[in-house]
Order: structure tokens, then sequence, then C-alpha cells
């Protein structure tokens, strides 16, 4: 059983959430790099649901697939996606002038839909993204995990709970912080943040270094040494959306005081509203840092 509960997004049988899966198929695939040519709307569809665009760059210069979307959100039954679920496939591609087939399920299909899948790929593109590949690009990257919050937050929560004991995997990281001292990736710029914490109604614990500066503004011995403990990198990652990121960011810089050099590098909490509910420089000192996020935590309870 996977993590995250797919029947938290409302059925599309009925209702007026019906459409939720499909707005979280369209949210999903802009964050996964696709444009949206035609988004999702009610009444006749012809057979889509969404069209999205991907351009590929290859040494032959610049190539588009146009993709058609066919969302089919069957978890609530447990029912996998049939033949008899996606009828005339080439004939609606052909509709939209779509040369790729993307099925978008929230349970599997069934043996004999994948055989016909496997068929259509002699001429068209098919990409699959059944409820394991949904799960696993979600919960890999930080802008993925404030897109679950937001459509599947009490699974979510439940995942970041439990998955704090779990031993990270690695990911390239430049500034060799994101996988020593936090428990999961933290974002790298505000709106993802932001995003994030509207969905789970968290603060964001911003962390802000100077990128011209020789040691990163002793990021690695400041940081490494606030979260030093693994206590408090539990009560960061429950309490908090993490971000970490360089003063050269418009949004990053506006939080750092004219007056601060970022010698060392910055805390700052932002509440919801982006509002700073607390802002001072890292205190390298895992006690420190351990009674400073209690405070804060604390202080928003």
């Amino acid at each position: 059983m996977g993590a995250l509960d797919f029947t938290e997004i409302p059925s599309a049988a009925s209702g007026a959430s019906r459409d939720s899966f499909e707005l979280f198929a369209r949210e999903f695939l802009v964050e996964a790099g696709y444009e949206v040519a035609a988004g999702p709307d009610r009444g006749s569809d012809g057979g889509r649901d969404l069209i999205v665009v991907e351009r590929r760059m290859g040494p032959g210069g610049m190539t588009q697939i146009r993709w058609l979307v066919s969302c089919k959100h069957y978890s609530h039954g447990g029912k996998s996606v049939t033949p008899g679920d996606e009828g005339n496939i080439r004939d609606r591609l052909e509709t939209h002038s779509c040369n790729g087939f993307m099925p978008f399920y929230s349970t599997l299909p069934s043996s004999g839909l994948g055989s016909i899948l496997e068929a259509l790929k002699q001429q068209y593109e098919v990409t699959t993204y059944d409820p394991e590949h949904i799960e696993r690009l979600l919960l890999d990257s930080p802008r993925g995990r404030g897109l679950a919050a937001r459509f599947m937050p009490t699974s979510f929560n439940a995942w970041i709970r439990n998955s704090q004991h779990a031993q990270a995997e690695y990911s390239p990281d430049p500034q060799l912080i994101r996988n020593t001292f936090f428990l999961r990736e933290p974002h790298s710029d505000l709106i993802g943040a932001l995003a994030e914490a509207a969905a789970r109604k968290l603060p964001v614990f911003v962390v802000i270094y100077d990128p011209k500066h020789s040691t990163l503004s002793k990021l690695n011995y400041a940081l490494g040494n606030f979260m030093e403990y693994e206590t408090t990198k539990r009560l960061v990652d429950e309490n908090f959306v993490a971000l970490v990121g360089p003063s050269s960011d418009p949004a990053l810089s506006e939080l750092v005081p004219e007056d601060d050099p970022l010698e060392s590098c910055l805390w700052v909490v932002l509440d919801l509203s982006s509002s700073i509910i607390r802002r001072e420089q890292i205190y390298a000192n895992p006690d420190e840092g351990m009674k400073r996020v209690r405070e804060v935590i604390r202080t928003l309870a």
C-alpha cells in the first residue's frame, strides 16, 4: 500500500468537487515541466481531459510532443481502468492533433488495457502515470510535497511523521547541506515553500546565505551545529517547511536586514502571511538550536 491516499481527492462521479482529480493532474504536470495547452472543463471534451505540450531538445533541435491526457480516478471503488474506459484512443488522438497519449490514473490499468497501450507505442508516444509513479514523483521533490500536502493532506502528514526515522536516499546537493542537516530536501525558493506551508498550515523555516562568501556565510559550520541533534531535525521536519537559499534571490534578499553582511547565515521564520516571526543569525550550537526551535514552536502553539 502506498503512502498517499488518493481517496482524499473527491470522486469524479458527482458533486461540486468532481473535477478535483483533473485539477490535481494539471498541477502535477505543470510541476513536471509540461505546458498546458487545454485545461479541464465541464461539458463535452471530445475524449480528452487535458492537453499538455512537452518540448525536448536534442541534437537535431527542438521536438514538440502534444500529449492527450486521460484522467481516470477510480481509487474510491478500487477498480482498475479497462479497455472499455478508454475507447477509441487513436480517434481521440487524431481529433485533438496529438502525437502522444498520457494515461493519468489513481488505480492501475488492467492487463487488457496494458496490452492496448503497448501496441499504441508503435505509432504514438505513450507515458503512463499510475499511483505508484505519481506518488514517487510527488514525494521526491519539495514542490511535489507541496502538491501532495494540498490534495492529500491527511496521508501526506502521516507520511511526514512515519518517514522521519527512515534513512533518506542521497541526492546531489552542491551546498552539501540538504541531506546532512534536514530529514528531507528543503525548498530552494520562497514561492514553493509558501505553497507547501499554506497547504500544511505551517510556518516557513528559512536559512539565507551569501553565495559569494568564501564559506557561504559559514553555512556548513553554523547550520551543521544548529541542526546537529536528531531531535532538532525532527522538530523542524514536523513543525516547519524548510527553505535554504541564497541572498541573490530577490525574494530572500528582502528578508535580510540592510546592515547584515551575512558573515554568518541568517535564520528567518515566516508565518503564512509572510510576516517575520523571528530573525537572527544561526547560532552554531546544537543546544541553542534545539532550544530556539522549541521556543518558536511554543510561541506559535
